[in-house]
């Protein structure tokens, strides 16, 4: 290992062209939204985007009406440049994976999703349910691709976004439709009042979609009422509650590589399964000056989440020639959680700041995996010592998780002089967990428990060159322990076994940015590296997650542009380079899957006259590697690269407003997730093959929101 952070010519190279660029930027006029710009993701408080020493991409809601977005992971991929993949996504975006920081198969656990500071991400494998976040009900949206273990803790080592749907406005309402291609329809609604100082908001919206593929049927509901009442100009208290509910059906991957077989056939193992996703919360909070220096901001969050996932095909006589179960019938999974976040920021005459506070959070997770009548029977039927029996005359599967976890933080900004500040920080976080497993083949309970710390550490120097931009060099640590399914997996034997304990991963880094807002224009530009220790994957050879012993090197550049041509025309561009690879060991050099090296966006959004407006986003990712195990990745083929272009036409007349929007208007084959391994066949056989997982093909749809 040549030092901590490696220098790669490739990305080298490309970063070098980039600063070259920044360099030469001149300064221009600033418009008065950019000198107000704040951001929070930096700090968890708000500030102005020129102290936040880490690079902050906004989405507003205006860029989300002017795009052809529709859903929250749509507006990621084409405004964010944020590499979205998905198994069962559908034009309702359901499932939809986000990857920040090139972590490929492990993206959910790496990158930090927050809906108004409360996280989204779930305590096990499971994918975020995108239904409680309805579009129409986003302010603003802010994107940190960098690590941010300080503020946030574990799971934020590739990057936060951080989605805020509360904002003091005018009273307004708004009644929404659409309707589109594979049977696809959307309704929301929204309400904001203003009662001299208390502020009330309701939403609420529901979705459905037949699908492309068969099975691929998709559905969701959520509503959500929120008060919030100012006390004076700078204090306020809030409550709110939400419940959502997501259905959907899978698919299952199409073997083969990308292009090959019926795409819009299920997979025989997956005709008639179903996953549905019922989850809840209650937020309270507030905000008020303790003194003329500080302010403390304070949050308590319950939440509940059950799931039922259904596969029919487990209790069938084909399922059952191969003389094993395969799956159960019906997997049921219900837990609870709490979380307590009170913090402070303190204003010092000389210029300091200092923001600390405290995260407390506890878990619960009780799943169920039932047998169907045909298996309880095979089950029975095979009752024995040997290592391929069942025992103990378990018919329900059961696992038990609770994690607890307490975390303190410190960030201090230090100014040096008028131009550059010096900030720094650090995090400790302890968390505990207890688990049990009760399942056919072990035929026992197995329990297993413990407790891990981990660190985290920033320190950054962030430069003004004027009112319109800044330079910045960051160094942080980041950490992600281990969530509740990876402490399990299976033995030689394929019996379900507690696999170990895992430590928690680190990811130390460094990143350099610039930053440039002006009137017309706005440029930024990161280079980064990272060297990751202990990442905790999945091993195929040994059927369960560990710690790796080879520490994964990654490094990327990202520069994003937006301008005016005149008053009625805007561009947008981006691109993300990127390489994530083995720095050592047996795979030396060998990059990882599912992280493609290039991710391009590019948008045009123009004004017609007569209250009409269109635009287009175009999306180019290049060529990744199958999900495989590192061993046979060199022998295998890529996944091939893709483009997407979507495109929108718009028109408000009087509080009607109406949108026409084609989605992949190439009609582009392609895939976001693809893999190779062992696969299930007809019969209850296998065999190792390629496999992937298609996207739709071109649609069509028509929106119309009135407001009242």
């Amino acid at each position: 290992m040549d030092g901590l952070f490696p220098m790669k010519t490739g990305i080298s190279q490309a970063g070098a062209v980039v600063l070259a660029l920044s360099a030469s930027w001149s300064s221009c006029a600033l418009s008065q939204s950019a000198l107000q710009e704040v951001v929070v993701v930096a700090s968890r408080f708000e500030e102005h985007w020129l102290s936040a020493p880490t690079a902050v991409q906004v989405i507003t809601k205006a860029d989300i009406q002017n795009s052809a977005a529709l859903s929250l992971p749509d507006v990621l991929r084409m405004l964010g440049g944020v590499n979205v993949r998905g198994t069962a996504a559908g034009q309702l975006g359901l499932n939809s994976v986000l990857d920040l920081g090139g972590f490929g198969v492990t993206a959910t656990q790496n990158t930090l999703v927050l809906l108004d500071g409360r996280p989204l991400n779930p305590i096990d494998s499971s994918d975020i349910a995108w239904s409680a976040v309805p579009l129409s009900s986003v302010k603003r949206i802010e994107i940190a691709q960098a690590g941010a273990g300080v503020q946030y803790g574990a799971g934020a080592t590739g990057g936060v976004v951080h989605i805020f749907t509360d904002k003091k406005s005018e009273d307004s309402a708004r009644v929404g439709l659409q309707v589109g291609s594979f049977g696809t329809a959307i309704t929301d609604f929204n309400l904001e009042r203003q009662f001299n100082e208390l502020s009330v908001s309701v939403n609420a919206g529901a979705a459905r979609s037949d699908g492309w593929r068969e099975n691929s049927q998709a559905s969701s509901q959520n509503a959500s009422a929120k008060a919030k009442q100012y006390l004076g100009e700078s204090a306020y208290v809030f409550a709110e509650v939400m419940a959502a509910q997501q259905s959907n059906g899978f698919s299952g991957g199409v073997l083969g590589k990308v292009g090959e077989g019926d795409q819009q056939a299920a997979k025989f193992n997956n005709v008639g399964s179903n996953n549905k996703v019922n989850q809840s919360a209650v937020r309270l909070g507030g905000f008020t000056p303790l003194s003329p220096q500080t302010t403390l901001d304070i949050e308590l969050t319950l939440g509940n989440k059950s799931s039922v996932f259904t596969q029919p095909y487990y209790d069938s006589e084909d399922a059952l020639a191969g003389f094993f179960v395969s799956g159960p019938g019906q997997s049921t999974l219900e837990g609870d959680d709490y979380s307590f976040s009170p913090k402070l920021r303190t204003e010092f005459a000389n210029g300091v700041s200092l923001v600390y506070g405290a995260d407390l959070s506890n878990a619960r997770q009780e799943g169920a995996q039932e047998y169907g009548a045909l298996a309880q029977e095979f089950i029975l039927s095979n009752q024995g010592a040997n290592s391929w029996e069942y025992k103990g005359n378990v018919l329900s599967d059961t696992q038990s998780v609770q994690l607890r976890s307490q975390a303190a933080y410190l960030i201090s900004r230090i100014p040096l002089s008028q131009a550059l500040d010096l900030s720094v920080g650090a995090r400790r976080q302890v968390q505990s967990f207890d688990s049990s497993d009760l399942n056919k083949t072990v035929g026992t309970p197995q329990g297993a428990s413990g407790a891990f710390g981990a660190n985290a550490y920033e320190a950054a120097l962030n430069f003004k060159f004027n009112e319109s931009s800044r330079s910045y060099l960051r160094v942080n640590q980041s950490y992600r322990f281990a969530n509740t399914d990876e402490y399990w997996g299976n033995d030689i034997d394929f019996n379900r076994v507690f696999a170990g304990e895992l430590r928690p991963q680190t990811t130390r880094a460094y990143e350099w940015g610039y930053d440039h807002k002006g009137a017309e224009q706005q440029f930024s530009v990161v280079f980064g590296q990272s060297v990751t220790q202990d990442e905790i994957r999945y091993i195929p050879t040994l059927y369960h997650n560990t710690n790796s012993t080879d520490d994964i090197f990654r490094s990327s550049v990202t520069a994003n542009w937006s301008g005016k041509f005149d008053s009625l025309s805007r561009l947008s561009a981006g691109v993300r380079l990127q390489r994530a690879e083995y720095l050592a060991g047996a795979y030396a050099g060998q990059t990882l899957s599912l992280v493609p090296s290039a991710i391009y966006h590019l948008g045009w959004t123009q004004k017609l006259g007569g209250g009409s407006s269109a635009g287009a986003q175009a999306t180019h990712v290049s060529q990744q590697n199958y999900d495989a195990s590192p061993e046979v990745l060199p022998t295998l083929e890529q996944m091939p690269a893709y483009t997407t272009v979507d495109v929108f036409w718009a028109r408000t007349s009087g509080k009607l407003d109406t949108k026409v929007t084609v989605k992949n208007l190439m009609g582009s084959t392609y895939s976001t997730y693809g893999g190779y391994g062992f696969v299930s066949t007809p019969g209850g056989n296998g065999m190792n093959s390629y496999y992937y997982y298609p996207s739709d093909p071109r649609s069509v749809f028509v929106s119309m929101n009135y407001r009242f």
